[in-house]
């Protein structure tokens, strides 16, 4: 009689309080934030000092482009080779970008072509890192705990946003960017030695089958065609990215501004906006509904009434619609993430974070002048109502669909 092939031990996932592997993965991506936003403050003080108001533009808007680029081959990256260790590599890479940049700075000084040289290197590098960070969550800890997960990511993430700001413009006004820069690769090696010692996944990764690189994104874009609930939830977080974001950015400031309130306002509308996304994921954390898509969804409609609101509401009204917008960021945030995770096929996670990454880096621009446009033809009032409304009937759309 042949003998039986060994059973794999059973995987043991230790209470998130006590689960190390997962701190360590959440301090990683605080500090990676902290970095990031150091070195975005850095790098716009710095192109302000040495060129054109647009050059400086073209400083931190040419990332973008290479990122768009290389997003979708670093999505069929990380789910051909191992996450962790692309994610290990292109923290590597980030590293020996910032440290040749402080080299070249401090041997030759500041140039428009250095920061452009290192703004399009250091977009590459990110567009690999960001899909391989996707693929982590889901062989991390078990099902149940994932909300809790991301939650706990969208708290850390938000607290590195407010320590990494003044922090990068503490460092580029007492060292200037050579200091940034050298801070911020120190920065990445703490989190490449974190990746690689201390978080290990418990799960294994299926690895794509394609013959190719180029094969893994056709197959990758078949899968989405042919798997409803995942296509649902990549063209929700889609539309999220380009609705909300415009009205953010351009609607909130342009109604702060025809209004008089001045920039104080525009700063007390973003803390309260920060500090209720806060607490929308301290909710999260302990609520956990039966269809986490649909949730999650439901709570965007509210969102999207809040975009409405900014356009037509007066200064306390402004307030109301940022705790609402805040608060269902901080619920839907972890909820969807959650969602997005259980739901994609592991061996296409990648790919699918890729698809909708590229939508904020690649469409995003574009979405911000079409919408800065649409106000000077229409007015704020009706701009903010037409994309809101937009919004909240997609994720009406979204919530019939995953609910079936």
């Amino acid at each position: 009689m042949s003998e039986l092939p060994p059973t794999a031990p059973a995987v043991v996932f230790p209470p998130l309080r006590r689960d190390t592997r997962v701190h360590a993965w959440i301090f990683a991506a605080a500090v990676s934030k902290v970095g990031d936003m150091a070195w975005y403050i850095g790098l716009a003080w710095s192109a302000a000092q040495i060129t054109t108001p647009a050059g400086a533009g073209l400083v931190m808007g040419i990332g973008a482009l290479p990122q768009a680029l290389v997003l979708l081959f670093g999505g069929a990256l990380a789910d051909r080779i191992d996450g962790r260790r692309v994610m290990v590599m292109a923290n590597l890479g980030r590293i020996v970008v910032l440290t040749a940049g402080a080299v070249l700075a401090s041997l030759w000084g500041l140039s428009l072509l250095l920061l452009l040289t290192i703004a399009v290197v250091f977009g590459v590098v990110d567009a690999i890192y960001t899909p391989a960070a996707g693929t982590l969550p889901r062989r991390m800890v078990q099902p149940d705990d994932q909300v809790k997960l991301m939650a706990g990511n969208q708290l850390a993430v938000r607290l590195a946003i407010f320590v990494g700001a003044p922090l990068g413009g503490l460092l580029v006004a007492h060292g200037g960017l050579v200091t940034v820069m050298l801070v911020d690769a120190a920065s990445f090696a703490v989190i490449a030695a974190v990746l690689a010692f201390l978080v290990k996944p418990r799960l294994p990764q299926p690895a794509s089958t394609g013959a190719s690189i180029r094969a893994d994104l056709k197959e990758g874009f078949a899968y989405l065609g042919r798997d409803d609930r995942a296509r649902t939830l990549v063209i929700a977080f889609s539309g999220l990215n380009l609705c909300v974001g415009p009205v953010l950015a351009v609607g909130l400031v342009q109604r702060t501004h025809l209004d008089g309130w001045g920039p104080g306002a525009l700063g007390w509308f973003e803390a309260v906006s920060g500090i209720s996304a806060a607490a929308g994921a301290i909710v999260a954390m302990r609520w956990k509904p039966a269809n986490l898509a649909r949730s999650g969804l439901i709570a965007l409609i509210f969102q999207a009434a809040g975009c409405v609101m900014i356009g037509v509401m007066p200064r306390a009204g402004i307030f109301l619609a940022m705790i609402m917008i805040g608060s269902t960021a901080g619920i839907a945030s972890a909820q969807l993430s959650a969602a997005f995770q259980l739901s994609v096929d592991a061996s296409y996670l990648g790919r699918s974070f890729s698809i909708v990454h590229l939508s904020d880096q690649g469409l995003m621009p574009v979405a911000m002048v079409a919408f800065g446009a649409f106000i000077a033809l229409a007015g704020i009032s009706v701009a903010c109502a037409v994309i809101g409304s937009a919004f909240a009937a997609l994720m009406v759309w979204a919530v019939a669909r995953v609910g079936r």
